[in-house]
């Protein structure tokens, strides 16, 4: 019963937070950097972490909220329930009027991922999951791609740091080697909807080794309700920290992926 109440909140304020985005997209708004020129925050990134972690708090006061755009906010992993939340996953494409980009909350209690949404505004499509019980779209079942068994069939999806201090990470991988290895390979420039199309079959496997918990909290539980796997790029546990790495995948393709990649 907890979790339902957590993931009905959730869904709330990510659509709260959804009517915001969409509103101003392709509008003006302020806008800023933060690490860097490529790094980018606006007006909007804010007022909706605002608008959502003001409501987790007000519903659930013992919980920690941590926000991509807070900094005077929590920073650690509490040791009961933390929320991760990306108020605009894609902010760069929202600047650019790209429509890919997406609200992502996602909830870990104990240790153990336990509710995870991400919500594209501009689709309606909003993806849900609860540990155990599965992972929907817009309220119907989905299952990550179980056609596709070889790495040589995969569509692949990756992304770059945005603080150009962590560049020096993409030397590690041979993107050539990978390109030749797979179907293709996109960069669509939201982790979270990346994360959330391995979800429902859309794409076949994913990597990124710069990203943040909020990142990818909500759309990892996506990936593994579906039937995925979810690692580092060494294969370990996914561990919520800062800069870390994240291989996501339908789970037949995984071990060829990882070995790629290495």
């Amino acid at each position: 019963m907890e979790n339902t109440v957590y993931l009905e909140t959730a869904v709330t304020l990510a659509q709260q937070a959804g009517d915001i985005i969409r509103e101003r997209y392709g509008g003006n708004f302020g806008r800023g950097c933060k690490s860097g020129p490529s790094d980018l925050v606006t007006e909007v990134d804010r007022q909706v972490e605002d608008l959502i972690t003001t409501g987790l708090r007000a519903k659930f006061p013992s919980h920690t909220v941590i926000g991509e755009e807070n900094d005077k906010g929590d920073r650690e992993q509490g040791e009961g329930c933390t929320w991760y939340v990306d108020p605009l996953d894609g902010t760069t494409n929202f600047v650019y009027s790209v429509p890919f980009f997406c609200v992502s909350i996602g909830l870990s209690c104990l240790g153990r991922l336990t509710v995870g949404v991400v919500y594209d505004p501009l689709r309606s499509e909003l993806f849900t999951a609860e540990s155990g019980r599965g992972t929907f779209l817009n309220g119907r079942p989905v299952r990550v791609d179980e056609t596709r068994k070889n790495l040589s069939d995969a569509l692949l999806v990756t992304g770059y740091p945005s603080d150009k201090n962590y560049g020096e990470r993409l030397a590690g991988i041979n993107y050539q080697r990978v390109i030749a290895s797979c179907s293709n390979l996109r960069a669509l420039g939201s982790a979270a909807l990346e994360l959330a199309y391995i979800s429902c079959g859309r794409l076949t496997g994913f990597w990124e080794n710069t990203l943040m918990p909020w990142d990818v909290a909500a759309g990892s539980l996506l990936v593994e309700e579906a039937g995925g796997r979810v690692t580092d790029l060494s294969g370990n546990p996914l561990a919520l920290r800062r800069y870390l790495s994240i291989a996501a995948s339908n789970g037949l393709i995984h071990n060829e992926l990882l070995q790629s990649l290495s």
